[in-house]
């Protein structure tokens, strides 16, 4: 069997401050420094980023930044105005509720008792039309037979007058009886 041949056989040459660089990031991300420079280079290979251009991360940071304060604005809006608005509309569509059913619940109760009112005056109304009829009807009978009545008793003074004093009785009692005979046919 072959000893492994070392792959490492090349070397970078940097200055101290780098190293302490180096060094730091690498405890920070608990690798060594050979394995986190490997996975560095493997990162920018891999991105195909530049590492001079800092403006990249500074890009994205900058965007993160404004898409947390359009999310807060956002997040601020809707606790202040959209949740109070939806509330307040809640609120006011419940209101309107109680205030259509106590409307429905009171009009629709008075209408029908008025209903039950004007049917009631209706009725009265046609008794009381039936009944001016009837007086109507009786002032008219009572009219004619005042008229009937007046006519036996011009009948009875004329047939009186024509008996004088020496009638007999038979023919006063066929009078008067013939007068209350035309009384009763009224």
């Amino acid at each position: 069997m072959k000893p492994a041949k070392d792959e490492n056989v090349k070397t970078i040459r940097f200055p101290v401050k780098t190293d302490e660089k180096l060094t730091a990031i690498a405890n920070k991300s608990g690798l060594t420094k050979l394995a986190f420079f490997l996975h560095m280079v493997d990162y920018f290979y891999k991105s195909k980023k530049d590492p001079r251009d800092l403006n990249d991360e500074l890009l994205k940071n900058a965007i993160n930044r404004k898409t947390d304060n359009i999310v807060a604005f956002i997040k601020t809006q809707e606790q202040e105005l959209l949740i109070p608005v939806k509330k307040d509309t809640e609120r006011m569509i419940a209101s309107q509720m109680q205030v259509i059913a106590a409307f429905n619940q009171h009009i629709i109760k008075h209408n029908e008792e008025q209903k039950a009112t004007l049917q009631e005056q209706a009725s009265h109304i046609g008794k009381m039309g039936d009944f001016l009829k009837r007086l109507d009807s009786s002032q008219y009978e009572k009219k004619l037979l005042k008229t009937k009545f007046s006519a036996i008793l011009e009948f009875y003074i004329n047939a009186r007058e024509q008996m004088g004093m020496m009638s007999r009785q038979v023919d006063k009692d066929a009078l008067i009886q013939n007068v209350r005979q035309q009384l009763n046919n009224l």
